[in-house]
């Protein structure tokens, strides 16, 4: 059987402060040395006049330590703690699909929602995306760093959660996880109550978008977004919620709001390494942040929660050794 370590009492972890703050500054340092690299790629102040000024030469590329040199940091961690190895699985298996969904969100939807202008941010290798208008590929559209980050990313945020789970915050969560996760009965059940609140919110978007300032169309990166994060809600909360450390879920989805807010607001957007459709958005844009959407801001939450639904979905999976008939729906054999 494979069971997770018990939590340290609180005197165990009162004797141990050296190695707390040792993690503290090594966390502290796998995010100031990226972004104080990224930064220094900067070469003038951002041009929104000419979008194709290259002030910024390769700075998106750099920009990806920002999650890669974390999840060194954290990969370490790993290997000295060892642990269970079905949350190693329930870790790649989870990265892998949150990856897929951005990689499907760029090829089928990239032209329709991004524009990429500042080539010199980039290592110049772009991919075809779909455009649904003429239904033919565009050819060099899409930087090869939009995949880098869809991967990087995924893996980050799981990993982060995933070490707060286990170590930082392991006082909150699940123990016996085998013995819960097979007791708990099917991974798929319909959270009704999640329904009213995702139509709400869908109608107030629809409304702001035919009273806002850019009345036309529909606000497609708002509806695929309402989507991302409906789903995954309303499919698994009631079993997801049980497993959940939720103190866990903030501390990686803190993080990722703050890099955010170094790699997005303040660089990305503003030095136009990548921009948004707006005919395609709600309309509300932040001014202070180079007019970055706010359909942008929700992305954080989304993909912090998909992320770590994901990821406790596959260890309840793992877990339960079960075929995925019965693992899902309670019916069919076991395995």
């Amino acid at each position: 059987m494979h069971k997770t370590q018990p939590a340290r009492s609180f005197a165990e972890r009162r004797l141990s402060p050296d190695r707390d703050i040792r993690w503290i500054l090594a966390m502290v340092a796998s995010l100031a040395v990226p972004a104080a690299l990224t930064l220094a790629t900067v070469q003038s102040g951002a041009h929104p006049e000419d979008p194709a000024h290259e002030h910024s030469p390769y700075a998106y590329t750099v920009s990806l330590l920002l999650f890669v040199i974390p999840i060194i940091m954290l990969t370490v961690w790993r290997l000295r703690a060892g642990g269970d190895p079905l949350h190693l699985r329930a870790l790649l298996w989870a990265s892998a699909c949150i990856a897929a969904i951005g990689v499907l969100l760029d090829v089928g939807f990239g032209a329709f929602f991004f524009v990429f202008p500042n080539e010199g941010a980039t290592l110049g290798i772009r991919l075809p995306a779909w455009n649904w208008q003429a239904l033919a590929w565009i050819p060099q559209y899409l930087p090869i760093e939009e995949f880098g980050f869809y991967i990087f990313g995924a893996l980050f945020v799981i990993a982060l959660y995933q070490w707060a789970d286990a170590d930082w915050l392991c006082d909150y969560t699940v123990h016996d996880y085998q013995a819960l996760a097979r007791s708990h009965g099917p991974i798929l059940r319909v959270h009704w109550r999640s329904l009213p609140w995702w139509v709400l919110l869908l109608v107030a978007g629809l409304v702001v978008k035919r009273f806002g300032p850019v009345p036309d169309g529909l606000p497609g990166y708002f509806i695929f977004l309402m989507v991302l994060g409906f789903l995954p809600s309303f499919l698994f909360l009631h079993t997801i919620r049980t497993f959940v450390n939720w103190r866990a879920f903030a501390f990686a989805y803190v993080n990722l709001t703050l890099i955010s807010l170094v790699w997005e607001a303040t660089l990305g957007v503003p030095y136009n390494w990548w921009n948004y459709q707006h005919a395609h958005m709600l309309g509300i844009s932040i001014r202070a942040w180079a007019s970055l959407p706010l359909e942008a801001v929700l992305l954080w939450l989304l993909v912090a929660w998909d992320c770590i639904v994901a990821y406790e979905l596959f260890r309840v999976f793992f877990h339960m050794d079960a075929g995925v008939r019965r693992a899902m729906v309670g019916v069919g054999a076991r395995r």
